[in-house]
């Protein structure tokens, strides 16, 4: 059930949910990353995942809220119900898990982490953030270290008007992009996100640096620099 395979290329839309003080409205930033994925159970079902991402990317939500619903029942109709299923995205993220796992499980391809999270991001886009809280917590106990799940995370607690706890998801997401090369293409949200979130609990200093941080990652990243321009403004009203 462990059997080690070959990993090879896959190129991963990812989309997550950023809000801008600065601008007063929510926007979606999409990044497209090369990241090696182990090929793993369901890993035939990747075509209809990728359809599903490119509905998301044209926001075409209400289709691709119904076709999320039907390819996450087609994972899921893949799993052994005699053992627990986790995603991983790399050999690391699953050989560590596994030395410390004292159940046996199946790996399931990484599609089903992203799956989920699909629907995650079309309810936040609905504004529903309770319902996109929901999946994100399923999704964490499925995929224990995606830095990805964290940031959204992070994004509908401040949402919910929670900073403290939507800082703590950042944090959790910048540790997991530092411990695992597969995470790291989050590392500069996941900065923005703690800034952001210290933003909302007037830690103005702090929320400066972390934006400074991302910067050193992503250098002409608006939402950085609009976020800085803010804090400027904030700092000149006291």
């Amino acid at each position: 059930m462990h059997k080690i395979m070959n990993l090879f290329l896959f190129l991963l839309i990812c989309t997550l949910s950023i809000y801008s003080h600065a601008e007063g409205e929510s926007e979606t930033v999409t990044t497209s990353l090369q990241i090696y994925v182990d090929s793993k159970k369901a890993a035939s079902l990747r075509p209809q995942l990728s359809e599903l991402v490119e509905m998301v990317n044209v926001k075409r939500f209400a289709v691709a809220d119904q076709r999320a619903a039907e390819l996450r029942k087609a994972y899921e109709a893949t799993f052994d119900t005699r053992v627990k299923q986790y995603s991983f995205q790399s050999q690391a993220e699953f050989q560590e898990f596994n030395q410390s796992s004292t159940t046996k499980f199946e790996w399931i391809d990484w599609g089903y982490k992203e799956c989920l999270q699909m629907q995650a991001f079309i309810a936040s886009e609905r504004r529903d953030f309770a319902a996109a809280f929901a999946i994100l917590k399923t999704i964490e106990l499925v995929a224990p270290v995606s830095a990805g799940t964290a940031t959204e995370t992070g994004y509908v607690l401040n949402q919910l008007g929670k900073p403290d706890e939507g800082l703590s998801a950042y944090r959790r997401a910048y540790a997991l992009s530092v411990k695992y090369p597969s995470q790291r293409p989050f590392r500069a949200v996941a900065l923005r996100g703690i800034g952001y979130s210290l933003i909302d609990l007037k830690r103005l200093d702090e929320a400066e640096r972390a934006f400074r941080k991302s910067l050193e990652i992503e250098p002409e990243n608006n939402i950085a620099l609009s976020e800085l321009a803010y804090i400027r403004d904030l700092q000149g009203l006291k």
